[in-house]
């Protein structure tokens, strides 16, 4: 219950029926927007759409920088070449030497 709603429940009623009226149509206003309020929290299918629908976009998101850095890398070969014989030669010799451990 908003701070509004509960100032015009503790004031004295109005004695001209169009303010009567119009408070009537505001508290209407406000338990409407609570209802939908409430609607939407316990709406299960439509929440998961739209966390499926945000981890899409931060999906997209993060594809587009990998495939940006990726092509940034694949301009400098060389590096990406000497890392890959580098990681193969650690690979092949911790084989090796488990392998005469044995």
């Amino acid at each position: 219950m908003s701070s509004d709603t509960t100032t015009r429940l503790h004031s004295p009623a109005p004695a001209d029926p169009a303010e009567l009226r119009a408070g009537i149509a505001r508290t209407r206003a406000d338990l409407g927007e609570t209802a939908a309020a409430l609607a939407a929290k316990t709406d299960i299918h439509a929440r998961f759409r739209a966390t499926a629908a945000d981890t899409g976009v931060r999906t997209s998101v993060l594809a587009g920088t990998v495939r940006d850095r990726l092509a940034t890398t694949m301009r400098r070969p060389v590096p990406v070449a000497v890392l890959a014989a580098v990681t193969s030669a650690t690979v092949v010799a911790a084989a090796l030497i488990r392998r005469s451990h044995r």
